[in-house]
């Protein structure tokens, strides 16, 4: 009796009565039962995890893009009748000289998510391309260093027309204004070629260079996406329209708005009105000018129209006092010595910055992503759960299992009450066996080879016995309380 109740208070018992191996078939299964349960605890706390997923959603993610672009005034300022609207100007200028590396972050998308991203999409849009032409540069002496000039004080030029007019110009930029006849792409809004004496990264050291920049208007695929609130977009393709057009003498019905067929049904439309006003505003912001370093030039007064900017300026391998036509002239110059790629660099942001002012205006039309957002969930792990529901159901069967096997015998439910003890006690025999005055320790190993039963004998109604004088006992009043409890 004492090897179940240890049992049956914890696992420790539980270990003890499988090691002694006197349970039974099923105290055996009620103490593997009770020493599995010591592994309930960490499996059942293995069973439901919290983690993150991603969750993408048709909601919330708009960016635009350019179908048409037609902003233009009508105005008497421009050689060619028409003026750009201020938000292109701006576009210009932030593209020039914001110098953020950042040049579409006035764009305006929505991403309530901050991270977003859309499937590739056209625009309307301003492409630049840069063309390294070095290998055309000659010498040129201007006509007023006579007949016969020194030629290491000779400048340089290029076919299209573009020169450095002595060796003292270090930087120079010419551009070419697309005309009326056609002798450019009707695309095209303007073509600079830049000429310089020294090399990137290279100081006082001898090496002409010329680069042909131009912009023209195009269709660009974008690759986009936001990134924790910051917008990011690939040119992954472009699309030009090369073709070549005389506009001097227009029919009344003639259409010179320029046409660029991509991918979707419907061309995209710049008009002929924006290309115009864009084409007179580049000529009188992108005039020819150089930036020099003579001691004649030092001389001079800011107030001299064709100095207009001197600046003390030290940017890569260039230092000291130079002197700048423009303030674009400025900008250009600054990047090509403080840049690897400075020009091209330059130019790209020129043209993203007119891009997303494309894409601002009224041809603009919204196009709908995927926002992602990421969301906290419950992922159980039915491999722990194994363990568990076993015991669960192990210990369900245990429970039938004595149910049916209390009903069979006829035991009453005394369960591991100590009254059958306290109100009968063991019979006289087996009480002198205990009769020394012995620890409890002592009395424990001699319990180990005493077994008892409960049963009622005729003679002294004693309850408990030794399990020998129950089998001499054949009294019809006999009755097992209890199979084989052993103590």
């Amino acid at each position: 009796m004492e090897s179940f109740d240890d049992a049956s208070r914890g696992s420790w018992g539980s270990m003890k009565l499988l090691v002694t191996a006197r349970g039974g078939y099923l105290g055996t299964f009620g103490a593997i039962i009770a020493v599995i349960g010591l592994a309930l605890g960490p499996f059942a706390q293995q069973i439901a995890t919290y983690k993150v997923r991603h969750v993408e959603s048709t909601d919330g993610a708009i960016v635009p893009r350019a179908l048409n672009y037609t902003g233009a005034l009508v105005g008497n300022t421009s050689s060619t009748g028409y003026v750009p609207i201020l938000p292109l100007k701006a576009a210009v200028y932030n593209g020039l000289f914001a110098e953020s590396n950042k040049p579409a972050a006035s764009l305006q998308f929505t991403c309530q998510s901050g991270n977003c991203k859309w499937e590739p999409f056209e625009t309307l849009a301003v492409c630049q391309e840069c063309t390294d032409i070095s290998s055309l540069m000659t010498r040129y002496c201007p006509p007023e260093m006579g007949p016969s000039p020194n030629v290491s004080a000779c400048g340089w030029q290029v076919p299209p027309g573009a020169h450095l007019n002595t060796s003292s110009d270090v930087f120079s930029m010419t551009s070419f204004i697309p005309s009326a006849y056609g002798d450019m792409p009707h695309s095209s809004m303007v073509r600079i070629i830049f000429m310089g004496t020294e090399s990137h990264g290279i100081p006082d050291a001898l090496n002409p260079w010329a680069k042909q920049c131009s912009l023209q208007a195009c269709v660009n695929t974008l690759s986009s996406s936001v990134n924790n609130g910051t917008m990011q977009e690939n040119i992954t393709h472009s699309v030009s329209n090369h073709t070549v057009l005389d506009i001097r003498s227009p029919e009344p019905d003639s259409d010179f708005n320029v046409y660029i067929k991509g991918e979707s049904e419907e061309p995209y439309l710049m008009s002929l009105g924006a290309l115009l006003s864009i084409r007179g505003w580049f000529s009188a912001i992108f005039t020819n000018g150089s930036a020099t370093r003579t001691t004649s030039d030092f001389e001079r007064s800011i107030t001299d129209g064709d100095r207009a900017v001197v600046v003390n300026l030290t940017v890569g391998i260039s230092s000291g006092e130079t002197f700048f036509d423009t303030d674009i002239v400025t900008a250009f110059y600054w990047n090509y010595y403080e840049y690897p790629r400075g020009i091209d660099m330059l130019m790209s942001d020129l043209a993203v910055s007119m891009t997303t002012a494309f894409r601002g205006f009224n041809g603009a039309v919204p196009t709908n992503g995927t926002s992602i957002t990421t969301e906290s969930y419950v992922h159980v792990r039915w491999g722990f759960a194994v363990l568990p529901i076993a015991v669960v159901v192990a210990c369900l069967i245990f429970l039938l299992a004595a149910m049916v096997l209390t009903r069979s015998s006829g035991t009453q439910l005394w369960k591991s009450s100590a009254l059958a003890a306290l109100f009968h006690g063991l019979d006289k025999e087996t009480r002198e066996r205990f009769g020394a005055e012995d620890g409890l320790h002592t009395k424990k190993k001699q319990a180990k080879a005493v077994t008892v039963r409960l049963y009622t004998v005729g003679r002294d109604e004693t309850l408990l016995g030794s399990a020998d004088l129950a089998s001499e006992e054949k009294s019809p009043r006999l009755r097992r309380w209890r199979r084989n409890t052993q103590a």
